[in-house]
């Protein structure tokens, strides 16, 4: 259980929680509280815990909230709030709690008094209830709160199943029918698809059918096999392959792991939901047909109907690392400081295989997602849905916690480890060996580059005043060291992961190539980059 608690029945809360078995761990703000917990579910499959305080503490886990609906996690926030039969007299933090709670949860329930047991395991069950996702619960013993009952939320119907209109056998059909009729097929693997690695494996290796993943899918098909063909988000980085395909097969892919760009492929496109029923069409998929089939079904048509196509040999390998060349080679760094494609490259070349990353939003998440190589799921973490700043620390603290086996890195921008800096904290008071590599650049870089064209706020409102992280880390009883030169970032990794506490490797980056990355990543006249690039070396 995570949390930050206040008043009310916070500590009876924790108390009784760490009776049953549950360890507690202390945040400092709560939206990473549920970060944390968020976490926790993706890597173990069980829902995470969360206690926070009425009025500030709900309102502030919000944040928090939204990243657990839209990455469909199962996490149970369990908030105390003004009792029902007390309303009348008290006003101070009253908030209407189970409004807010609705705007971002699946259901919002009130726990305590008679049924408090019933009412509890509904929490989590409707956390885990596919979708999956985070669930409020109220704690209220009053007689008054019990007419209230469940409330569903605005994720409540987030991902349901497509109408069924042929049933299971005519959409497996007729993706069989789609695959037999393709020379050129690709498939799109998102994060639901993950439970089905071993199949999907058993389908794709040795096809030759490329496999694109969206971030959260990313190592279902590990990233040293010749079929892996890097990232899909909707942006630019994918073009080359969908524009050669004639079939776009997706399975277990959500809609909130795409970027908002239009969807412009003109290849017959097939999205399987993992569903049971029917055949429909997609929203952001424009043209596509939604194929409602449990995901093990769809898998075992894919094996049979993988073979024959016309791709030549390694033609995933050949995109993806055509889209890794790309980056980089946009490298470009002054004296003093480092490109962000090295530093990401050193790192991962430094560590083991198995490590698990942790990516914040901003700029240099457009080169440390498809620069991280990795072997198989839940190695590579970032808020995909919500795409939320503060989510890496946090998240690297959760991993460290529940899987402290392999090495965990952070990549943060000096935005998102400004929003979670008192974290570090927390990981020097749980003796975390986490590494967190800040790309240090004084500045909101990813919006500094969309500000450009018109220049609205000027500087006021993308630059920061240079901060050292590692002086801060030092203070807060971490390890913290500045770097500035290659030679300097690989010395640092490899002490960080020697010792047996957290370290801040605070990284002075260059984002002279962060416009060319976004380019090359999802703006139009990436497509322009790319033909000519393919021209230059031949492919």
């Amino acid at each position: 259980m995570f949390g930050l608690p206040g008043g009310g029945p916070n500590l009876d809360v924790i108390g009784a929680a760490e009776a049953a078995g549950m360890r507690f761990v202390l945040a400092h703000a709560e939206s990473a509280a549920v970060i944390m917990a968020a976490t926790y579910a993706d890597l173990t499959g069980t829902p995470g815990a969360v206690v926070v305080t009425r009025g500030p503490g709900l309102a502030a886990a919000v944040n928090g909230i939204a990243h657990a609906a839209l990455d469909r996690l199962p996490v149970v926030v369990i908030a105390d709030t003004v009792r029902a039969a007390e309303t009348d007299r008290i006003s101070h933090q009253r908030l209407d709690q189970e409004a807010l709670g609705r705007s971002v949860a699946k259901t919002v329930v009130t726990v305590g008094g008679k049924g408090a047991d019933e009412e509890a395991a509904r929490a989590v069950r409707d956390a885990l209830a596919s979708p999956p996702g985070p669930v409020v619960a109220l704690m209220d013993d009053s007689d008054a709160a019990r007419s209230a009952g469940p409330r569903d939320g605005l994720a409540g119907s987030a991902g349901a199943a497509a109408d069924g209109r042929p049933g299971t056998h005519g959409a497996l059909s007729f993706l069989a029918d789609a695959l037999r009729g393709a020379r050129r097929p690709v498939l799109l693997l998102g994060a639901a698809a993950i439970p089905h690695t071993t199949a999907i494996r058993g389908a794709v290796l040795g096809s030759g059918v490329p496999a694109l993943h969206t971030y959260r899918a990313r190592g279902i098909v590990p990233d040293d096999s010749a079929e892996a063909a890097g990232l899909v988000t909707g942006g630019t980085a994918e073009w080359p392959l969908l524009a050669a395909a004639d079939l776009i097969v997706g399975l277990g892919v959500d809609e909130a792991e795409m970027i908002p760009a239009a969807w412009e492929y003109t290849a017959r496109t097939v999205l399987v939901t993992g569903h049971s029923a029917g055949r429909g069409e997609s929203g952001y998929f424009t043209g596509a047909s939604t194929v409602a089939a449990p995901l093990p079904a769809a898998i075992g048509v894919l094996a049979e109907g993988a073979g024959g196509h016309g791709w030549p040999p390694g033609a995933g390998r050949a995109a993806r690392l055509g889209a890794v060349r790309r980056l980089t080679e946009a490298a470009v760094a002054g004296p003093g400081r480092l490109a962000p494609q090295r530093v990401a490259a050193i790192v991962r070349a430094h560590t083991p295989p198995d490590t698990v990353a942790t990516v914040d939003a901003g700029a240099h998440m457009l080169v440390a997602m498809p620069l991280w190589e990795v072997p198989r799921p839940r190695r590579l973490l970032t808020s995909s849905g919500l795409a939320t700043m503060g989510f890496a620390l946090p998240a690297a603290i959760a991993a460290a916690c529940c899987a402290p086996g392999p090495p965990v890195v952070a990549f943060t921008g000096d935005g998102g480890l400004g929003m979670t800096l008192a974290e570090i904290e927390t990981a020097v008071r749980l003796e975390l060996p986490i590494v967190v590599v800040v790309f240090n650049d004084a500045a909101l870089s990813l919006i500094k580059i969309k500000q450009r064209p018109a220049g609205h706020g000027g500087a006021a409102a993308v630059d920061y005043r240079p901060v050292s992280f590692a002086a801060i880390a030092t203070a807060m009883g971490a390890a913290g060291v500045s770097v500035a030169a290659e030679a300097g970032l690989v010395t640092a990794v490899e002490q960080a992961l020697r010792r047996s506490g957290p370290t801040v490797i605070d990284v002075a980056v260059d984002p002279a190539s962060y416009p060319a990355v976004l380019d090359l990543s999802r703006g139009p006249a990436g497509r322009r980059k790319i033909r000519s690039l393919e021209q230059e070396y031949g492919q």
